[in-house]
């Protein structure tokens, strides 16, 4: 006798079927769990992981412990190597965390220890444990100037075989605090609530000083420059933008970047200001790059309201570095931003850039910082000399002022040469002494210039090659640069008009003495023919005067 088959009973059954082919969520993928109950034995084992894995995630680890823990699942050679010098060990909740020094050592660790690490996270703090990934630049041991820390972490969570890998940004540009430029390093800069960080010019270990406009010598050579950067600091965005600053060498344009950034921290505190190298701007690009963190980067570069780059000529040839930097200007600019830049050159001066990147830095205010004056030497000495409490006499001021140097840093070192030499032997530093320490050093430090130094400087500012300018051609567009590198030629080296001319294209000494007489003519006369469009000069003087400090740079 058949009996009839309730439907609960159906229910229950089909329930059962299901339960027995679910996937076990511990077992390696693929696998699939048998449908027979659990044994005793394997009750008993989960249940005292699950009773040994709670006090493991809540209570702190001993670092001999956790320490103990990696070098087992990577190996002792390896944790020496890779662990031991510059990874920090901690541990957070249910995330053992492991913090290196740059996006590279991450990406390495990431692909070499990533199921290791997994694993031993997961016997220190139980079936829940994760292993976190975070760059910490101060690990590295180096504080860039312009440093953005870039927090970025990487998430390696999984249980058994199934591990999966994401790149989380733990920290975003709103979370940042108003200042990017020095960023706080270490476990104090990821903290959850934003903190905000102390004055650059603070004492922290590793942390760069930036000077201001207080000991910034001004005067009729940059002028300008100085009152442009006071200027934007009270109305940043508004105009003057870009500011473009250059300047040979020892002019004052890194302080007064510096000076522009240190007053917009102090009048415009909840602005995000970044001062930084293009050195810098390329090296993390590059690491955005390698690490695959373009989108953060942009994010971190981009969305700041005042933008600081100091010697913007080391882009020269790196076209994609220029295209991101473009971009990076214009949103800034698009935005209500400030962009301030120096450079050692005019930007038309700056062949080796892209146009657009050129033009975009000519369409705000270019400034020039010129040598500094006499005057502007004479304030100098005393302001270094008060610097390192030393007191010169007028005479010996003098003497500084006309044999010192034509820039700041040519200065600087010669005070703190009588300044050293007036505290090792406790002489006074007399006009005497001073000129026996001083007689004959630049003279000394310095190559003869050579007719090849002022071929080269001539060539680089008219944009014409050294065949050019030796070849027989009487185009206008090479005998004015012809006639100029002949007129610098006799008048900053020691060759005799005969060689000169044998020089530039087997000419004879009556063209050399020609072309030194018209040039003189012309710098006397105020005349400007021929001046080469990628300079700011308005004068034949003016250019001569630029050529000199060039092919001097080069002799130095």
């Amino acid at each position: 006798m058949t009996l009839p088959v309730r439907h609960d009973d159906t229910v229950r059954s089909r329930r059962k079927s299901r339960s027995a082919l679910q996937v076990d969520s511990n077992a390696a993928p693929g696998r699939i769990a048998s449908g027979t109950s659990e044994t005793g034995a394997e009750r008993k084992r989960k249940a005292s992981v699950r009773a040994t894995a709670a006090p493991c995630a809540a209570a702190p680890l001993e670092p001999t412990r956790l320490e103990n823990a990696v070098r087992a699942a990577v190996g002792e050679q390896n944790y020496q190597h890779w662990f031991g010098r510059s990874c920090r060990l901690q541990v957070s909740g249910d995330r053992l965390l492991i913090r290196v020094p740059n996006p590279f050592i991450l990406n390495w660790m990431l692909k070499r220890f990533r199921t290791e690490l997994s694993v031993a996270a997961q016997r220190l703090l139980g079936p829940s444990g994760v292993c976190h990934f975070e760059v910490d630049a101060g690990l590295s041991g180096v504080v860039e100037s312009a440093t953005v820390t870039e927090s970025v972490a990487v998430a390696v969570e999984g249980s058994g075989a199934g591990l999966s890998a994401r790149a989380v940004p733990e920290r975003t540009i709103a979370d940042q605090p108003a200042l990017l430029a020095v960023a706080e390093v270490g476990a104090t800069a990821r903290r959850q609530v934003p903190q905000k960080v102390d004055s650059a010019t603070s004492d922290v270990a590793g942390r760069r000083r930036f000077r201001d406009f207080s000991s910034f010598v001004a005067g009729e050579c940059n002028s300008l420059a100085v009152l442009a950067a006071r200027q934007i600091c009270g109305n940043p965005g508004q105009k003057f933008n870009p500011l473009f600053i250059y300047g040979s060498t020892g002019t004052g344009k890194t302080h007064l970047l510096e000076a522009i950034y240190s007053q917009m921290r102090a009048d415009h505190p909840k602005l995000r200001t970044m001062y930084l190298t293009s050195e810098a701007f390329t090296n993390y690009f590059t690491a955005a790059l390698a690490g695959r963190t373009v989108a953060s980067f942009r994010q971190k570069f981009r969305n700041v309201d005042v933008l600081i780059v100091d010697n913007i000529e080391f882009l020269d040839n790196k076209r994609a570095t220029q295209e991101e930097f473009l971009h990076t200007v214009v949103q800034v600019i698009e935005h209500g931003g400030q962009v301030v830049i120096s450079s050692d050159r005019h930007p038309k001066m700056l062949t080796k850039h892209r146009e657009e990147l050129t033009t975009r830095f000519l369409s705000g205010l270019v400034c020039r910082m010129e040598d500094p004056d006499e005057e502007t030497r004479r304030r100098l000495v005393h302001s270094l000399s008060v610097g390192c409490q030393t007191v010169f006499s007028a005479g010996v001021v003098e003497l500084l002022v006309r044999r010192g140097g034509r820039g700041a840093r040519e200065l600087q070192g010669v005070v703190n040469q009588l300044h050293t030499f007036s505290q090792l032997t406790g002489r006074k530093i007399t006009e005497s002494v001073a000129r026996e320490l001083l007689g004959g050093l630049q003279d000394e430090c310095r190559r003869l210039i050579r007719i090849g130094d002022v071929e080269k400087a001539v060539c680089e500012v008219f944009g014409v090659s050294a065949t050019d300018l030796r070849s027989a051609s009487r185009r206008k567009a090479l005998a004015v640069p012809r006639a100029i590198a002949m007129f610098l030629s006799r008048k900053m080296t020691k060759c005799a008009y005969r060689e000169i001319g044998a020089w530039f294209g087997g000419r004879d000494h009556s063209t050399v003495v020609a072309a030194e007489k018209r040039v003189s003519a012309i710098v006397v006369s105020g005349e400007a023919p021929g001046l080469p469009t990628l300079t700011s000069c308005r004068s034949m003087s003016e250019l001569i005067d630029y050529l000199e400090r060039q092919v001097s740079s080069m002799a130095s």
